[in-house]
């Protein structure tokens, strides 16, 4: 790997990434984390984008990526027929596509430029994947899941995780505290299950004299439907604890590194609170979600508290209880979160992207 800026030439990276109430915004977050590492070392970015809330779309357009809107069903022929003409147009560019709705179909309906697109993919379910590179950032990650092709290339593991610039820099030093008191709690972008809120309920459950002692920083992500209702239960005198709602969050280093234990999903946040050191409580909230956490549980990181639509309010409050004066434990999930992840994963999947671009014939 090199920091060399004017390795890729101003060559361009093609994205196609959506955010939406449903799928959440980490598709898009860990793309944009590839767009920076791209442009940190001399691309240039070009996104496509069908849905997205606003505030995410300033945010790519604010790192000096392009941002064309698609006027198609997203995943839908007419989306591929797009991304593939701007790929024959540049045959040194290459493309990034991320998000369940881009199936098979789509894939295939990219012929030939395939050879110049990745697919990040999360559940290894597809029968072939006719691409250039496939990467799959996850622990559960395994070759085995995959079909041998010698034309395609698998990026496979946590080596790979996809984290955004803020966090490359060497995580603070932490120290554990006999007892957990500052409490991060984080749904991803969109928080279509309502946890956020659900959890605020959860912690009113502790006892008293615990209540009294905790401070509370709830995010809320920009594709956050329920962003009222949460400042609303947050700001209730009744709760016995300090609650603080903070919105499209652009520092989460800053906030993971101030928690001593977080509550989340078992999305792409997990990665950036190993990073952070960042000891966590996981809730699957979506189904794939039960193969990442598969993954957690192989390498030992993290508790993990099962579905949500499932999970027993009170269980929820147990463990949180438990884990909160559990200092070994804490301790632990520290150092292996740190230990797994390095921050240098987009760096690697640009290296790999470089050689897929350099690979590209040229026009005839």
């Amino acid at each position: 790997m090199t920091d060399d800026r004017a390795r890729l030439d101003g060559r361009r990276l093609v994205l196609r990434a959506d955010a939406t109430t449903e799928s959440g915004t980490g598709h898009m977050m860990r793309t944009l984390a590839l767009a920076q590492a791209w442009i940190d070392a001399g691309g240039r970015g070009r996104w496509f984008v069908a849905d997205a809330p606003p505030a995410l779309l300033e945010r790519i357009g604010a790192e000096g990526v392009e941002v064309v809107r698609i006027d198609a069903p997203a995943g839908s022929r007419e989306d591929a027929a797009m991304l593939r003409a701007a790929l024959v147009d540049d045959p040194k560019a290459v493309a990034v596509v991320d998000g369940t709705q881009f199936d098979d179909a789509y894939l295939a309906e990219l012929g030939e430029t395939g050879r110049q697109v990745m697919f990040v993919d999360d559940s290894a379910g597809r029968s072939g994947y006719p691409i250039g590179l496939v990467l799959n950032q996850n622990a559960h990650a395994d070759p085995a899941d995959y079909p041998e092709d010698g034309t395609t290339r698998f990026l496979l593991g946590t080596r790979y995780v996809l984290l955004r610039r803020e966090f490359r820099a060497a995580p603070p030093p932490r120290t554990t505290p006999p007892v957990a008191r500052h409490l991060l709690v984080t749904f991803g972008g969109a928080d279509p299950t309502g946890m956020t809120r659900r959890t605020i309920d959860v912690l009113r459950r502790l006892p008293a004299t615990t209540r009294r002692e905790i401070e509370v920083q709830l995010i809320v992500g920009s594709a956050n439907a329920d962003g009222t209702e949460i400042e609303a239960a947050a700001a209730d005198p009744g709760l016995g604890f300090t609650a603080v709602v903070d919105r499209a969050v652009r520092d989460m280093p800053a906030r993971m590194a101030w928690a001593d234990l977080a509550i989340t999903s078992g999305g792409s946040t997990v990665w950036e609170l190993a990073r952070m050191g960042c000891p966590a409580l996981v809730v699957e909230t979506v189904p794939v979600e039960r193969l990442l956490v598969a993954g957690l549980v192989k390498v030992g990181l993290f508790g993990h508290l099962g579905p949500g639509a499932t999970l027993d309010d009170s269980r929820m409050t147990d463990a949180i209880a438990a884990k909160a004066e559990d200092v070994a434990w804490r301790t632990k999930m520290s150092a292996r979160g740190m230990r797994l992840i390095d921050g240098t994963g987009a760096r690697r999947v640009v290296d790999a992207l470089a050689e897929l671009s350099l690979s590209s014939k040229e026009p005839t």
